[in-house]
């Protein structure tokens, strides 16, 4: 309690020129974040969006993700000698990659299933979800898929699509 008044007394001074006071003890957190928007909320800084993340597992994990999916499964391009300089954004090696009925399956369940759970990131009041996708190296079929989800996406949310680890590689050869 000594500390609680202490810290009342040292930010007295700040919250006399506040123009807002919210009393938190008795907000939970989901409560607290509503009323944070509803004070301070403009519509584009707050919109709810998607990040759709390419990367190579050899290179780690993404920590902030909130949806990790492995594509190692899927044809790699990477064995192919005309496709494995290129990436996932190129057209070679994408239809590569989306030509196969494996990956055709794949996507449509996944699509169907991201459409199924996103709201409910929304729901919750989480301002954005992250959907990494990765595979070995995080060139081809991670690219690749995650281009595609990311357009996908798109025609429903606000949606930023990133390649963590599509420049690794590059460097890499250009150094051999």
């Amino acid at each position: 309690m000594d500390g609680i008044k202490l810290e009342r007394d040292l930010l007295s001074d700040i919250r006399s020129k506040a123009q807002l006071v919210v009393d938190t003890s008795k907000l939970t957190p989901r409560q607290l974040r509503e009323e944070i928007f509803h004070n301070f909320e403009t519509s584009e800084s707050t919109a709810f969006h998607v990040e759709v993340l390419s990367f190579g597992f050899k290179y780690g994990l993404p920590i902030d993700a909130d949806i990790v999916m492995d594509v190692r499964f899927l044809p790699n391009p990477y064995y192919v000698p005309e496709l494995k300089k290129k990436t996932g954004l190129d057209e070679p090696v994408y239809e590569y990659v989306m030509n196969s009925d494996k990956t055709e399956s794949f996507y449509q369940q996944f699509i169907t299933l991201l459409k199924n759970i996103i709201p409910g990131y929304k729901n919750e009041g989480k301002s954005s979800v992250t959907i990494a996708i990765g595979c070995t190296g995080g060139q081809h079929r991670s690219v690749a898929l995650a281009k595609r989800i990311g357009d996908s996406l798109a025609a429903i949310y606000p949606v930023r699509t990133s390649h963590r680890d599509i420049k690794r590689r590059k460097e890499s050869i250009n150094r051999s």
